[in-house]
C-alpha cells in the first residue's frame, strides 16, 4: 500500500474537432499498490468560443492492464463547459471541478485511459484535464485549523514556481486543498486558461501529489472579452501527513501560455 497518504494524478490534453472519444492521457498508478481510487475528476474548456457551438463532454475511464475492482466499465462522467452562444464577442465560459466519488481498488502499475467523449464537433479542439485521487483509505471532510495560501502571476505553458507553504508547528496532517487561477490584466482571444497544480517537499514524499484548479476557463472570442463569472470553491479533502515545519511547494503548469499573466492561488488546509 502506498505510504499512508493521498495522491493524485493527472493527465492534460487536447480533445478532438469531431463527435469523438480521445484518449487525453494514460495513468500508470505507483508500483506500490493496492491503492483505493476514490475520486474521478475532469474539465474541460473551448480554446476559442465559437458561435453557434457548445460543449458538452464525458469523461471516460478505462481500465487498460484489467486489474482494477470492482471492473469500473462503464465509468462515463458527465462533463459540461458551455451551451452555445451568438455574436462576433463571446465571453470566457467556466468550467467547474467536476468531481466524482468512486470505490476501486487499483494494483501497483495498473493502467488507466482516461478518455473525453465529446458529443458535438467543435471548430477547434478543445483542452483537458483528468485525474483519479487515491489513498491507503477514503478521507473524511474535517473541519481544519489553518489555512495558507501562496499566489504567483504566470503565463508559461511549463511548470512555474508560485510559492512555499511552511506547515506550522504543532501541526501535522493536511486536510484539505485547493486552487484558483484566473485571467489578470487584458485577455487574448483564442487563449483558454486551465492546468492543474503540484505540491513537492523536501521534508516528506509527497509524490504524486498534482491537483486540479477549481475553475478552468474557456477562450473568449472578440475585441470586448467578458472575463467568466460565478467561480466557486471546492476544497479536495484529503489526508496527507506531514511534520509541523515542514515546507511544501508548489509550483503550476498551465495546458497554454498566456500573453497575459494569470493569478494562480493555492491554499492548504491542515491540522
Amino acid at each position: 500500500m502506498r505510504n499512508g497518504m493521498t495522491h493524485s494524478q493527472i493527465v492534460v490534453g487536447a480533445g478532438a474537432t469531431a463527435a469523438a472519444d480521445t484518449t487525453i492521457g494514460t495513468i500508470i498508478m505507483p508500483a506500490d499498490g493496492p491503492h483505493r481510487v476514490h475520486h474521478i475528476f475532469a474539465q474541460a474548456v473551448s480554446a476559442t468560443q465559437t458561435a453557434g457551438e457548445s460543449l458538452l463532454a464525458g469523461a471516460i475511464v478505462q481500465s487498460v492492464s484489467g486489474d482494477i475492482t470492482p471492473n469500473p466499465s462503464p465509468s462515463h462522467f458527465p462533463v459540461p463547459e458551455s451551451g452555445s452562444a451568438l455574436g462576433a464577442t463571446l465571453g470566457q465560459p467556466v468550467c467547474p471541478l467536476h468531481l466524482f466519488p468512486v470505490d476501486w481498488i487499483a494494483q501497483g502499475k495498473a493502467s488507466v485511459n482516461m478518455i473525453l467523449r465529446q458529443y458535438t464537433a467543435n471548430t477547434v479542439a478543445p483542452q483537458a484535464v483528468m485525474g483519479m485521487i487515491f489513498s491507503p483509505t477514503i478521507p473524511a471532510t474535517v473541519p481544519a485549523h489553518n489555512y495558507d495560501t501562496v499566489r504567483a502571476q504566470v503565463n508559461a505553458a511549463a511548470e512555474t514556481a508560485v510559492g512555499t507553504i511552511t506547515i506550522a508547528q504543532g501541526n501535522h496532517r493536511i486536510v484539505g486543498i485547493t486552487g484558483h487561477v484566473v485571467q489578470d490584466n487584458v485577455i487574448t482571444t483564442a487563449e483558454e486558461l486551465i492546468g492543474f497544480f503540484r505540491l513537492a517537499s523536501d521534508d516528506v514524499d509527497l509524490a504524486p501529489s498534482m491537483w486540479p484548479f477549481s475553475n478552468a476557463f474557456g477562450a473568449g472570442l472578440g475585441a470586448l472579452i467578458q472575463g467568466a463569472t460565478g467561480m466557486h470553491t471546492t476544497m479536495i479533502p484529503v489526508d496527507i501527513p506531514v511534520p509541523g515545519g515542514a515546507r511544501i511547494n508548489v509550483t503550476v503548469d498551465l495546458n497554454t501560455a498566456l500573453t497575459n499573466a494569470a493569478e494562480v492561488v493555492v491554499t492548504l488546509a491542515y491540522i
